[in-house]
């Protein structure tokens, strides 16, 4: 593998721990609903899903 595709799933990995640790998290917190779901569980699972998503698209590059 490429240096410059471990260094984007790395860094992919980096904005996750972010983005669900915490202080961020608890921005989420509330009584806010999205569709009928909470808003805690759509960032959640949103998130989830464009990591997903990108890190597809990565390794998809790196096949090829």
């Amino acid at each position: 593998m490429k240096k410059r595709h471990q260094q984007k799933l790395v860094v992919l990995a980096v904005l996750l721990f972010f983005l669900w640790n915490v202080p961020f998290v608890t921005i989420f917190d509330g009584d806010a609903q999205l569709f009928g779901f909470p808003i805690f569980y759509v960032f959640i699972f949103l998130s989830w899903f464009v990591a997903i998503i990108v890190s597809f698209l990565i390794l998809k590059k790196y096949y090829e």
